[in-house]
């Protein structure tokens, strides 16, 4: 276990905020569904946020969207699992069923910096999860999208694994083009060559 930031002699706000990051840290634990492409092993939450952040930077640079907010969304949407752990998205039921858990996850991991970096964060991490704001539905129709792109370049490894059928990535499909349609046929795309390379089973 690290040494607790209260050893350290800075002012308490300085402490709150390098707490915070140590906890957060936490977060390069935390292993998904997704695999590295090259099967090697599973992503960690904390490198599906890194890539999400850059494929923001790549895909949105045509929009006219807040790209900061996008950008901050991103990098703590899943700070949470440092508490709750990952659900993958086909769970529908246990992702339900770990709302509340997120939430506490929220409340104590932003909690734990001074109160308004602490309120700005915890914001941050609401917008994403109402995905009411066109940052929000950006960011969050990137959240569906990206897994897909992974599945598809390392081919197939994580789908194989789950026998994940053709259909139910066409339902994330759908939910990626209702968030942002631009993005719908990239991932309409990625999906069929999938299929057509046999990376997933009909059904």
């Amino acid at each position: 276990m690290p040494e607790p930031v209260d050893v350290l002699e800075l002012g308490e706000a300085a402490r709150k905020r390098l707490g915070f990051l140590v906890a957060a840290h936490g977060l390069t634990g935390v292993q998904r569904l997704n695999r590295l492409l090259d099967g090697s092993r599973g992503e960690t939450s904390a490198e599906h946020s890194w890539h999400l952040a850059l494929a923001a930077l790549v895909l949105g640079d045509d929009t006219e969207l807040d790209m900061a907010r996008v950008l901050g969304m991103l990098l703590v949407h899943d700070v949470v699992e440092v508490d709750a752990g990952d659900v993958p998205i086909y769970d529908v039921e246990a992702r339900l069923a770990i709302v509340a858990d997120e939430e506490r996850a929220a409340a104590r991991l932003f909690g734990l910096l001074p109160a308004g970096t602490s309120e700005t964060l915890h914001e941050l991490w609401r917008e994403f999860e109402a995905a009411e704001t066109p940052e929000a539905r950006f960011a969050r129709a990137l959240d569906r999208l990206q897994p897909i792109l992974v599945h598809w370049a390392g081919t197939g490894a994580a789908w194989a694994e789950r026998g994940t059928t053709v259909a139910e990535e066409r339902e994330l499909a759908a939910r990626v083009a209702e968030l942002w349609p631009p993005f719908g046929p990239v991932a309409t795309a990625l999906i069929d060559d999938a299929l057509t390379r046999g990376l997933l089973r009909e059904g």
